[in-house]
């Protein structure tokens, strides 16, 4: 008897451990502090070409002009890594095995205001329907490699056509070369799309895409407008177009790991107008 519980006092102090060794590993999880707005107001703008005219507004009963202030939904502090493949639903790491996989996963989606910098915008093409692209003379998104590696821009662009959803990577923004990178998840180059009550998670490959092939292309010295290789949404004439966006942290991607604390990103939507 005496050895029996004996033996059940070691099993019993040895699931203790490993519930603590759980628990401090998530505990040491990587969250990552930013001044998510380096000081500078968050624009976003519009240019055109021909004789069609894009405005913007940060309200859709707004005033239009060629450029607004991002009005932010909810107070962001810090981005913390979420991950997402679809921009419905996103999700966090909150355990880690031993070897430094995360291993479980709760849903963040009702946090995301105070994890990722999110927003609308709204478009609209006066006098003539123009196709929409991404501006990359207006587009900033910081100039930190490590950053513009692990981050994703979500757009999701509502028209009378219909709804586009595009989740990009930004290292077209600057040379990511260098970066450094650890493998956090099961298999590189996935993102969570589900988790269970149990907190394990399914993983799919990342949706993510290169922002170049959305950009409009600058021509001569004052940078005019002209069709780029894909178009994010068309806009008829006076029609308003919806834009909501998400700046966040992959936190499944392999570079978002320690080396991309405590860096300043900033925030400048643009969007380029091409008539039709």
């Amino acid at each position: 008897m005496e050895k029996k519980k004996l033996r059940r006092t070691v099993y019993l102090a040895y699931v203790w451990l490993v519930v603590l060794a759980v628990i401090f590993i998530a505990a040491t999880y990587a969250w990552f502090t930013f001044n998510p707005t380096t000081n500078v107001t968050p624009m976003s703008s519009t240019i055109s070409e021909g004789g069609a005219s894009l405005l913007i507004a940060n309200n859709p009963n707004g005033e239009f002009a060629k450029e607004c202030t991002l009005v932010l939904d909810g107070t962001v502090t810090s981005l913390r890594p979420v991950s997402t493949v679809d921009l419905n639903r996103f999700y966090t790491a909150k355990g880690q095995n031993r070897q430094g996989i995360s291993i479980l996963f709760a849903d963040a989606t009702d946090s995301i205001n105070s994890s990722a910098m999110h927003g609308k915008v709204y478009l609209k093409s006066e006098q003539s329907a123009c196709d929409v692209y991404l501006y990359r003379s207006g587009l900033s998104l910081g100039g930190d490699a490590q950053t513009l590696a692990a981050l994703r821009l979500g757009l999701r662009i509502s028209t009378n056509s219909g709804t586009n959803t595009y989740i990009f990577q930004l290292d077209d923004m600057g040379n990511t070369a260098g970066a450094s990178a650890t493998r956090t998840v099961p298999q590189s180059g996935t993102v969570v799309s589900a988790v269970d009550n149990s907190g394990s998670a399914s993983f799919t490959a990342d949706p993510a895409v290169a922002l170049s092939g959305y950009m409009a292309v600058e021509q001569g010295t004052d940078g005019e407008p002209a069709a780029g290789n894909t178009v994010l949404c068309t806009l008829q004439a006076d029609e308003v177009g919806t834009v909501e966006y998400w700046l966040y942290l992959e936190g499944c991607d392999d570079n978002c790991i320690g080396e991309v604390q405590s860096k300043d990103i900033e925030l400048a939507l643009a969007f380029a107008g091409v008539e039709k």
